[in-house]
């Protein structure tokens, strides 16, 4: 695609250089030339108005045959003096809707043009005896205006345009031609194409696929692909690894949060086992002083020995549950540690 692209380019720019070279020859080749005009005014008899009438309202080509004819070219060469053909220079026109008839002369020099003209008009009056009119008189003599002109010159260079981007396209093709005929081929062609469609697909099927207008040029050696293949795994790999660290620092941060919830979880359990065991440790202090209490008035008081007897177990019963408490502390504290290890 982007050799054909070069090729339309190339084709347009040398169209347009050379519709430039074209207009700058043609200019500098063609002469310039002088118009001069000058008007017959034709009056027709009654008889022969309608033959002589054209289509368009004007009169008939007929007069032209006539003013072209050796007849009257020969007399108008004899009146100007000249040798030349003055058929070439010489052109006829009949003006619609009117009895008009204009005789012009393009020439190099204007006033050569202008003589040719009156000359032809001169005899032109006299050929009433070769057409069947009333008469025919000079409605102005040949102009004199002294602007040139170029004839056909945007026709001329259209057609050598249209030739140069002729020849440009042919050699394009040529060109072409020549390089699909000699281009170098890989030397196992068969086993080229193989691996590529293997290859192709191969792609469609992974995750990381290649483009499917994909094209290896036939041109490009097997270590290149091989380099390719090898450059395309090496990615994949990175990607990989990218996405398996980025989910172990997300296992690894969820880890800490859930580490670091279990901590403050344990500091307030920790917390409200120290209040217990204060609670206790009251509780405690309270019983051993009903204890002394008791003692004190033990000999004054043998009926309450019975409830000391209760106080002295509800001690042994405090001491025991203070015990409990300090081993629940105890573990605890084991476990703090392990959690502030593993935050760590």
């Amino acid at each position: 695609m982007r050799k054909f692209a070069r090729g339309i380019l190339v084709l347009l720019l040398v169209t347009i250089l050379g519709g430039v070279g074209s207009y700058l020859y043609e200019y500098n080749t063609i002469k310039d030339m002088y118009r001069s005009v000058a008007q017959l005014y034709v009056v027709p008899g009654e008889a022969n108005e309608a033959t002589l009438r054209a289509e368009n309202g004007g009169l008939k080509d007929d007069f032209s045959i006539v003013l072209n004819s050796d007849v009257v070219l020969s007399a108008a060469k004899n009146l100007a003096g000249t040798s030349e053909n003055l058929e070439k220079y010489l052109t006829v026109n009949s003006v619609a809707n009117s009895n008009i008839i204009e005789l012009v002369i393009v020439n190099p020099d204007q006033n050569t043009a202008k003589t040719y003209v009156d000359a032809i008009a001169a005899t032109a009056v006299k050929t009433t005896t070769i057409i069947p009119v009333e008469s025919i008189q000079i409605l102005s003599e040949g102009t004199s205006t002294g602007d040139s002109f170029k004839p056909n010159l945007m026709l001329k260079t259209i057609r050598l345009t249209a030739l140069v981007a002729l020849v440009t396209f042919a050699l394009e093709m040529l060109v072409l031609f020549f390089y699909l005929a000699f281009r170098k081929r890989p030397e196992i062609e068969d086993e080229y194409y193989d691996y590529e469609r293997e290859y192709g697909a191969k792609s469609k099927k992974s995750s990381n696929k290649r483009f499917e207008n994909d094209y290896i040029a036939p041109n490009v050696s097997n270590d290149a692909i091989v380099e390719f293949d090898e450059y395309i795994s090496k990615s994949n790999k990175e990607k990989e690894a990218a996405e398996t660290e980025a989910k172990v620092e997300e296992t690894v941060a969820e880890t800490e949060a859930k580490v670091d919830e279990a901590v403050v979880e344990a500091e307030i359990k920790t917390e409200e086992a120290k209040t217990e065991e204060v609670e206790i440790a009251e509780k405690a202090e309270k019983a051993e002083e009903s204890v002394v209490e008791t003692a004190k008035t033990e000999t004054k008081e043998e009926p309450k020995l019975a409830e000391v007897a209760a106080n002295e177990d509800e001690v042994a019963e405090s001491k025991e549950v203070e015990t409990k408490t300090e081993e629940k502390v105890e573990v605890k504290k084991k476990k703090l540690k392990i959690f502030g290890r593993v935050k760590k």
